[in-house]
């Protein structure tokens, strides 16, 4: 699962990256079709986002921010065994860090056991 919010984190910092106007949908020189590059504007966004599928079960939320050449951000998701994976991550001209933070279970016996229709 560690190799899993690694890649998570990667490609949520690369979309960030693009997003930012860094090497997205350039036009090339002399206007070629497609959005410009303006590599002198400050960079600056905020963006959140939540899933919760009662179908699936699948629950998470992720939010970033990025001001000039700060970026802060967070995501939490549930884990196939009920726990929460908390990660907090931000980034500016001393490097790149994350806390990451996971939240046991309060339901031991797994799903099914006890709740639903009982007929």
């Amino acid at each position: 699962m560690a190799k899993f919010a690694v890649a998570l984190l990667v490609v949520m910092m690369a979309a960030s990256y693009a997003l930012a106007g860094h090497g997205g949908y350039g036009g090339g020189g002399g206007g070629g079709g497609g959005w410009g590059q303006d590599y002198y504007s400050h960079p600056k966004y905020k963006y959140s986002y939540g899933v919760n599928d009662g179908w699936t079960k699948d629950q998470k939320t992720a939010s970033e921010w990025r001001d000039g050449d700060n970026v802060a951000g967070s995501y939490a998701l549930r884990e196939p065994d009920g726990s929460w994976r908390h990660v907090t991550y931000w980034a500016d001209k001393g490097g790149f860090r994350a806390n990451v933070h996971r939240t046991p279970n309060h339901h031991p016996h797994g799903h099914g056991h006890g709740h639903g229709y009982q007929g």
